[in-house]
C-alpha cells in the first residue's frame, strides 16, 4: 500500500499498521464465513467492522481514495492467490468454471465493502466537519471576547491557522452590498463566497487568519510578522475591494489598528466596525486611523447633541429657501475663505458673495468670514444632516443605522 498509494506514505505508523492488519484479518474471516454459509447466522451485520474501520480512518484523516485503493489492491491479491491455487490443483474445465464464479464473487464482495466503507467514511467526515465548525466558531467567539484558547483542540486550531499571541493582529469586518431584489438565500451564499474570497486574498504564506460568517457580515482575525493591518489593506486593495468590486463581489470593509494582545481583540473588533460605518460609495475600504475625528464625533452624536442644533440651521437645507446661502458658506470654506475663488466656483460676482456672507451673518448672528464662525455654522449643518440620516434609518428598517 505504501508503494502504490502516495496517500499512505506519511500516514503509516505502528497504530496504522496494527489497524490495517486487523482489518485485513476481519476481511479474511468474513470471506471464509461467506464461503462456509455462516455469515448471516449470528443475526448481526457482518460488515459492521468495515464501518468501524472507516470511522477510524476518517478520524486519522486518511483520504477515502486511499482506502478504496487498498480494497482494489486486496481484490487483486485475493484473485491472484485463488487463481494460482485453482490452476495448480484443478482440471482445466473445472478451473475455468471456478475462476468465473470466483471472479464474480471478488468483484461483488469488494464492490460491496467499498460502498459500505465510502458511506461510513462520508458520514464520519460530515461529523468531523461539524465538530470543526463548532470549534472554529467557539475559538472566534473566545478571541473576539479577549480570551485565549483553553482546550487542546482550540489551541491546535489557533496554531494551525497561524494566530500567534505576541505577533501583530488586526480585525477586519466585511459587509456585502446586497442587491435590492436579492433574497435571504442569495445573501447567505454571498456571505460564504465573500469569506472564501477573503481567504484567497490573504494567503496563508503571508497571513495567519481565522475567518467566519457572523452578524450579517464576515469577520476576520488576521496575524502576520509585522504591520498586519496595512498589509491586509494592501492585499484587499490589489484584489479590487477598494473599488467595491472584487471578482464580482461588492463589499465594504473596515479594518482595525494592530494589537499584539488577545485581550485587546474586542477593542480591535469595535474599531473595525466603526471604520465600516465610515465607508462611502467612493470609499469602500476604511482603516480605523483614517476616520476624520470631527466626522466621527458628529456621526456618533446623541439626542442631546441634536437638541443643540440652532433653529436657524433648519432653514439652510439644500432644497430650502436659503439653499443659495448654504452652498455659498460651504464653497467659501472649501475655497479657504477666498471670496474671488468662491465667486468663480459659484459663477457669480464677488459682490454677490459678500452680500450672501453678510446675510448669513444677519440670519445667524455669526460672522462667517472668521474661522470659528464658519466652523460653528458648518458643524450645525453637519449635525442636522446626521440627525436626518438617523431619522431615515429608523423609519426604514432595511437601512442599517
Amino acid at each position: 500500500m505504501q508503494r502504490e498509494s502516495p496517500e499512505y506514505r506519511n500516514a503509516v505508523d505502528e497504530d496504522f499498521t496494527r489497524e490495517s492488519k486487523s482489518h485485513c484479518n476481519e476481511l479474511l474471516r468474513t470471506i471464509v464465513a461467506i464461503a462456509a454459509g455462516r455469515s448471516n447466522k449470528s443475526g448481526t451485520d457482518p460488515f459492521e467492522f468495515v464501518r468501524t474501520h472507516a470511522v477510524w480512518r476518517a478520524r486519522r484523516q486518511v483520504p477515502l481514495t486511499a482506502s478504496l485503493h487498498a480494497y482494489r489492491l486486496a481484490h487483486r491479491t485475493y484473485w491472484a492467490i485463488t487463481r494460482e491455487a485453482l490452476l495448480r490443483h484443478a482440471g482445466e474445465k473445472r478451473a475455468i468454471l471456478s475462476l468465473t464464479m470466483l471472479s464474480d464473487f471478488w468483484m461483488e464482495f469488494f464492490d460491496y465493502v467499498g460502498a459500505v466503507l465510502a458511506e461510513a467514511h462520508s458520514v464520519e467526515e460530515a461529523l468531523i466537519v461539524a465538530e470543526s465548525r463548532h470549534i472554529h466558531a467557539g475559538l472566534m467567539d473566545a478571541l473576539l471576547n479577549g480570551h485565549p484558547p483553553k482546550d487542546s483542540e482550540a489551541q491546535r486550531l489557533c496554531a494551525v491557522c497561524g494566530i500567534r499571541p505576541g505577533a501583530p493582529m488586526a480585525v477586519a469586518v466585511a459587509r456585502p452590498i446586497q442587491r435590492a431584489n436579492g433574497n435571504q438565500i442569495d445573501f447567505e451564499v454571498t456571505l460564504r463566497s465573500l469569506g472564501r474570497l477573503m481567504e484567497q486574498v490573504l494567503p496563508s504564506a503571508s497571513f495567519g487568519r481565522l475567518i467566519a460568517v457572523q452578524n450579517c457580515g464576515v469577520t476576520a482575525i488576521v496575524c502576520s510578522d509585522g504591520n498586519t493591518a496595512r498589509g491586509m489593506l494592501e492585499a484587499f486593495g490589489r484584489n479590487g475591494f477598494d473599488r467595491r468590486s472584487a471578482k464580482g463581489l461588492a463589499a465594504d470593509i473596515g479594518v482595525s489598528l494592530d494589537t499584539t494582545e488577545i485581550s485587546r481583540l474586542p477593542q480591535a473588533l469595535e474599531e473595525a466596525r466603526l471604520a465600516l460605518d465610515f465607508v462611502s460609495p467612493t470609499r469602500a475600504l476604511v482603516h480605523f486611523s483614517e476616520i476624520d475625528l470631527s466626522e466621527f464625533l458628529i456621526q456618533r452624536a446623541d439626542k442631546a447633541a441634536f437638541r443643540l442644533i440652532p433653529e436657524w440651521a433648519r432653514h439652510f437645507t439644500p432644497d430650502g429657501e436659503l439653499s443659495e446661502l448654504s452652498s455659498t458658506i460651504r464653497t467659501f470654506a472649501d475655497c479657504n475663505f477666498n471670496v474671488k475663488q468662491t465667486a468663480r466656483h459659484l459663477k457669480v460676482h464677488t459682490n454677490t458673495v459678500y452680500s450672501r456672507l453678510n446675510r448669513i451673518n444677519k440670519l445667524t448672528g455669526i460672522d462667517p468670514r472668521t474661522y470659528s464662525g464658519t466652523s460653528r455654522i458648518l458643524t450645525a449643518f453637519r449635525l442636522l444632516d446626521s440627525q436626518r440620516n438617523n431619522e431615515i434609518a429608523l423609519d426604514d428598517p432595511s437601512i442599517a443605522p
